[in-house]
């Protein structure tokens, strides 16, 4: 088969992108998200755009399924070549409104899932020099002017701040393998998400799946940038 890219927490916005980027050069796309129904739609009107695409659906805050779902999408593709993980939990609010327990479902997805999810295709992307892509936020960096504005979506903002620590540690641990590891930092709200609505300034999603596919094609910087929302020095 031809090459590869599996979209952990496949939506309506980044991730749909980054598949018709990436399966407009060739690639075979596998998409994960747990509404199964959802998914199919999805896989049809990627088909009738002439991309090889299959849908899988699952829980990926279920870890302890995360084995059996890898079974079933390297019983379709053979072998995994790449991923793309776009998987988060829903949470808004500060630090003194927010329910701990959401705090802790959002690390699992962002965190946890995605290092099981990793250890999972380890032996295939080593196999095929494949790449690890991982979608994150500007609230997940840890600068003053950042965080003044952060501070009222603090609770998604800890959760991505270790999602972002987990993917640099990742990129150095693989760094003497053939595995590529980098990440987009969206600095702003997604256009056409329920999010964007009303917002100043918004970041397309096909100019992030284009961010992608430069960084998947030169495999040279592990973060990058994506938006001018707020200033980073």
């Amino acid at each position: 088969m031809n090459n590869n890219i599996i979209i952990f927490g496949y939506g309506t916005g980044i991730s749909r992108a980054l598949a018709y980027r990436f399966g407009k050069e060739g690639y075979a796309v596998g998409l994960v998200a747990r509404n199964a129904e959802k998914l199919e739609q999805a896989t049809l009107e990627l088909n009738t755009h002439n991309i090889e695409a299959y849908s899988f659906s699952s829980d990926l805050s279920n870890i302890e399924n995360i084995p059996e779902l890898i079974k079933r999408i390297k019983k379709q593709f053979g072998e995994i070549k790449n991923i793309h993980w776009n998987a988060f939990h829903e949470i808004e609010g500060n630090l003194l409104t927010t329910n701990p327990l959401d705090l802790t479902k959002s690390f699992h997805i962002r965190v946890s899932s995605y290092i099981a999810t990793v250890q999972a295709c380890l032996d295939d992307l080593k196999r095929n020099q494949g790449s690890i892509l991982s979608t994150n936020g500007v609230f997940s960096l840890d600068l003053v002017g950042i965080d003044f504005v952060a501070k009222e979506y603090s609770s998604l903002a800890i959760a991505a701040a270790a999602q972002y620590k987990t993917t640099n540690l990742l990129a150095h641990t693989l760094a003497d393998s053939d595995v590529y590891v980098s990440q987009v930092i969206v600095n702003g709200f997604v256009d056409g998400t329920p999010g964007a609505e009303d917002k100043a300034y918004t970041v397309h999603p096909e100019t992030i799946a284009e961010q992608f596919w430069h960084l998947q094609q030169h495999k040279k910087e592990t973060t990058v940038l994506c938006g001018k929302t707020i200033k980073v020095a």
